[in-house]
């Protein structure tokens, strides 16, 4: 009996120590729960930085786009600026803007002195008539007057300067004497062509007249025409 108490001590040995391996085997495999956390914040890591690259590769695309847009809008902001251009240009000729430069402005009122003084004469030898201010009109835009208004009122392509009755009447506007013409253009050329023409007439024969000369530092202001255009026969081609 004695004889096999020794194997079986050494089996029970070698059993404990193959089951307290096993143990720490298998404890040495099972994560604890700290590395459980790590291993999630892992994970979402991962998953964070492919979502970024998508992003960022998403982000590329849009730029690019953005940039495409971007060329292809400045191509057409050069097309916007010359049509701009142009409008603003075809609105000046036409008179409806603003404008001011070097010029002359011309003061015509009736002759009320003469009046008085011959009481029983034709009053109309007195008075400053529409033709007067269309003459002068006239003289001045073969002096090449670049802008010219009567009493604030622009005169443009379409503007009517009539009589009716002894009112005087300017694009459908009643005018009243004192009238001052205002023109825009050289102011020398416009001189001489005044003092050559209707004007000249008018202060030989005792109205009182006068004009003043404007330069640069002292520009003359004109108006915009602010009434409209009306075509009856023409039409676009």
């Amino acid at each position: 009996m004695r004889k096999w108490i020794l194997p079986i001590t050494f089996v029970c040995i070698i059993s404990g120590l193959l089951l307290a391996l096993q143990f720490k085997i298998q404890a040495s495999q099972t994560p604890t729960p700290t590395e459980q956390r790590n291993e999630i914040l892992v994970g979402i890591i991962n998953n964070l930085e492919n979502e970024i690259s998508t992003y960022q590769e998403r982000i590329a695309e849009i730029k690019a786009e953005i940039e495409t847009i971007e060329d292809v809008t400045a191509s057409y902001q050069d097309d916007i600026k010359y049509l701009q251009q142009k409008v603003q240009k075809a609105k000046l000729q036409a008179g409806l803007t603003n404008v001011k430069g070097r010029g002359i402005r011309i003061t015509l009122d009736d002759n009320k002195s003469g009046l008085l003084l011959a009481p029983n004469d034709d009053p109309n030898r007195y008075i400053i008539h529409y033709e007067n201010i269309l003459n002068i009109i006239t003289e001045l835009k073969l002096g090449r007057a670049e802008a010219i208004s009567v009493n604030g009122q622009r005169i443009v392509s379409t503007s009517e300067i009539r009589c009716v009755g002894n009112v005087i009447l300017v694009n459908t506007t009643r005018l009243a004497p004192p009238f001052e013409i205002k023109a825009i253009g050289d102011p020398d050329r416009l001189e001489e062509i005044l003092l050559a023409g209707e004007y000249d007439l008018l202060k030989s024969t005792g109205f009182p007249v006068s004009y003043e000369k404007f330069t640069e530092e002292t520009p003359l202001e004109i108006p915009a025409y602010t009434g409209t255009f009306q075509f009856n026969y023409t039409t676009l081609n």
